[in-house]
This record gives structure tokens, sequence and C-alpha cells, in this order.
């Protein structure tokens, strides 16, 4: 009889889960981080009435880097006066706002962790007395009793906001921030202009389709990446669920993260109110739609408070970096108790 070789197969090698993962090192766009435990913005009013870093800011980031986060991202800092949003609001506008925020930078890395910071425009959302001028928004727009009449921005005010922009990412680079994150969520100005109940404009910034909605915030991005000062990469943060009654569908999704991505993103943080809400008729949750368009890094947020949703939000497998409810930080002990938790 012939002789008869047998192969070995070997074994389909698969890439370790993110549950498996979640505490070990690794590294996206050149920038190393600890673990997948992300600190988003707990608070906004801890810099003094200049947007100056204050000792008590100093002192709340580096506590949570030093129990064990990750990846810390500061509150948002307004790019100019002209877009605070509140008194006590973080700047990262002019050259008195470095020094705090490189001793800020500084003191989290000695921790242990990377750290990023979020920049933004309040646009309409805000008022005289706190921005010192009249608001602009993409419309006439009055967010309420508290906040003043905007008027609609025109080139002159896009030139000007988008250096703003390109200025507030030379500076988080100057201090030494690992990356930075545009707000485009929160009803500021990127997302006033995404927003068909804000935007009434009929031109190439108005609402008539995904695009121009979205050309202010893509202007923004291209012209950072163009600078070549900046180095760090940018994260772009985004909620659509105040959207979806107007019309905003998957393909809307789609279309937005494939231009933000075309422009020069680098990763996402998609928000949502609870991360494993599932929407465009109850689908699948955001991070997971948001993971269906782009192969760039996630960040999963949205009331991640237990264990058990940390884990659940693990298991679907899209997201990079988990970004933790505030509860779980006050907790006594919660990194080795999450990491028993999850590894257990």
């Amino acid at each position: 009889m012939p002789t008869v070789t047998k192969t070995k197969v070997a074994p389909v090698k698969t890439a370790p889960s993110k549950v498996e993962t979640m505490f070990q090192p690794f590294k996206i766009n050149g920038v190393q981080f600890r673990n997948r435990i992300l600190a988003p913005p707990t608070v906004d009013d801890h810099a003094d009435v200049d947007g100056k870093v204050t000792p008590t800011l100093i002192k709340h980031y580096r506590t949570l880097a030093r129990q064990g986060v990750g990846t810390i991202i500061v509150e948002s800092a307004y790019v100019t006066k002209q877009g605070r949003s509140h008194v006590n609001q973080l700047g990262i506008s002019e050259e008195e706002h470095l020094e705090g925020l490189e001793n800020l930078a500084r003191g989290v890395k000695k921790e242990g962790a990377s750290i990023g910071i979020r920049i933004s425009h309040a646009g309409a959302q805000t008022s005289e007395s706190t921005c010192g001028e009249q608001p602009v928004g993409p419309s006439v727009l009055n967010f309420g009793r508290d906040f003043d009449v905007s008027r609609e921005f025109d080139q002159g005010d896009v030139e000007e906001i988008i250096q703003n922009y390109v200025h507030a990412a030379e500076r988080a680079e100057e201090v030494g921030m690992d990356f930075l994150e545009i707000n485009g969520t929160e009803q500021q100005l990127l997302d006033q202009c995404c927003c068909v109940k804000l935007n009434s404009r009929m031109d190439e910034y108005g609402s008539a389709k995904i695009e121009t909605r979205m050309r202010l915030a893509l202007e923004v991005v291209r012209a950072i990446k163009n600078r070549e000062s900046v180095k760090i990469p940018i994260s772009y943060y985004f909620s659509i669920f105040d959207k979806i009654e107007d019309g905003f569908k998957p393909k809307d999704l789609k279309s937005m993260l494939k231009l933000l991505e075309d422009a020069g993103v680098d990763f996402f943080h998609p928000l949502a109110v609870h991360a494993m809400n599932k929407c465009f008729e109850n689908k699948e949750p955001l991070c997971k739609w948001s993971a269906k368009y782009t192969d760039k890094p996630l960040i999963i947020n949205g009331n991640i408070k237990s264990p058990q949703l940390l884990d659940e939000a693990a298991t679907m497998g899209c997201a990079d970096w988990f970004a933790m409810d505030q509860s779980i930080f006050d907790r006594l002990q919660w990194y080795p108790f999450l990491k028993r938790k999850i590894t257990q």
C-alpha cells in the first residue's frame, strides 16, 4: 500500500480580545498607552477666571493617573476668548495658558498615563459677558436666557476660527500633549453646524447636505494637519443621537466618518448616552456602527460604570479605548477592583 503522509495543519492564530488586553500596554499612531482605560473630561470649571490651569485641576488629573488610568482627556479648552462657553473654563488660546498646561501634561505623564486635550469653540452657546463680544454661530441662535443671541458667522470669521484651532493645536504640541481632540458635539460650534435644527444657512456651510454641514470641521482638521509644527494625532469627538430624529441615517454617518478620515482624523470618539444603546432602528450600538465605516481606532463612551458594562463593551470588539464613568473613579481602589473583575 502506498504511504500516506499526513500534513500537519497549523492552528489558526486569533488576535487577543480587547478583554484580554484591557490592562496591557499598546501603541497607536506612535503613542504608547499603558492600558485601555480612559478617563474622559469629568470637570469643566477648575481653571481660574483667565482660563489658566490651577493646582486643583492638576491634582485632579494626576490622581486619576496615579490610580491607574491609561489615558486622560483634559476638559474642553477654548481656542479663542470668543469661543469661551463659561467662566472658569480651561483655555488654550493665549501664551499665558502654556505654563500651566505644560505642568499638567508633565505631571500626568510622570504618573505613567498618556494625556490629550479637547479643544473647542462654543459658537452661539455663550454670552457677551463670558466671551467679550456677541457670540457667533452658523445662524442667528439663542440657547436661552443665560446666553445672548448670536450673529451668523461670515467668511472672515471662518478664517479666524480655523487659525484659532491651528494655534491651539500648536500649543497642545508645545506643552507636551500626546494627542488633541476636536470637540464636534455638545452643541458647540462644529456641532451647531452639523445640526439641521441649528443651521439654517443656504451657502457652502449650510445644512443642505452632510458635506456642507461638515465643511467647517473639515477645514479645521485639514488646516491642523497641514501645519508642519503639529505632529500629534487628532481625535474627533462626536454624537448623532440628537440628529437621528432630523433624518440622520447610516449613510450620513458613513459619509461623515469618511470625510473626516480623508481630512486627516487619526481616531474617533463617538459619544452615546449609554455605550450599548442601539441606534438606527435599534440595530447596533453607535461604536459598532462606526466600526463598520472606518478602520481608524475608536473610543467607546457612554455611561460605562461597572465591570459588567465594561466587559460587555469590550466583547463587542470594536473599541480600542474604554471611557469610564466618573462613578468608577470615585470608588476606592477602583483599578484593582476592575482588573480583578475583568480578568477573573
